[in-house]
């Protein structure tokens, strides 16, 4: 059931822009809002500007207005500005150029029975935390923690509908889950039972 479970979790995860297994936060990094960004586009000096990505996803493109960008990596973000520019027949052959130069602050919130209570913050350039360093940083388990059914409350970005996974994260933290991995991302809450004996 628990493998089940971690098969539904990373599908749930790579829908809401979260890395699988197989990729570590380093590899992938997705915009997140109010990160800012320096964009321009080869050839073009009077496009090159910084743009912040609002609280709604989108960044005001030169020429082209308002665009979704968040959840994206850069090089998604570039191909999709590449084919607005093309699609609008504004730009031909455009290169376009994007890089972040300020990340914006990201926290998760663990409760209940951790070693500490309260928000952690990602790494700058991470758009996710694996549940085994959000727990370490936290602290770990308290004597009475069950680790065996942490609860991740997250909102889903599309349709704002609260979701619960739960994880057994001592199991991950033992390093039985192999090459599964559960990642949380911002905004969610780690809730960790007490164990009943």
């Amino acid at each position: 059931m628990f493998r089940s479970l971690l098969l539904l979790v990373a599908a749930a995860g790579l829908a809401f822009g979260q890395p699988s297994s197989s990729v570590s936060d380093s590899d992938v990094y997705r915009l997140y809002p109010r990160d800012l960004i320096k964009f321009g586009v080869y050839g073009e000096p009077d496009l090159s500007t910084s743009l912040r990505i609002a609280g709604n996803g989108n960044i005001s493109v030169p020429l082209l207005g308002e665009i979704k960008v968040v959840g994206l990596t850069l090089s998604e973000a570039e191909k999709l500005i590449q084919e607005k520019y093309i699609s609008e027949q504004i730009l031909i052959r455009p290169q376009v150029a994007i890089q972040v130069q300020e990340y914006s602050k990201k926290e998760i919130l663990v409760l209940g029975q951790a070693g500490r209570q309260g928000k952690i913050e990602l790494p700058a350039e991470s758009s996710s935390l694996s549940i085994v360093e959000a727990i370490t940083a936290a602290g770990g388990f308290s004597r009475i923690g069950k680790g065996d059914s942490v609860r991740v409350t997250r909102k889903n970005p599309t349709t704002g509908v609260e979701e619960v996974f739960v994880v057994d994260a001592e199991r991950l933290i033992s390093g039985k889950g192999g090459n599964e991995m559960f990642y949380v991302l911002p905004g969610d809450v780690i809730f960790v039972p007490e164990r009943l004996f």
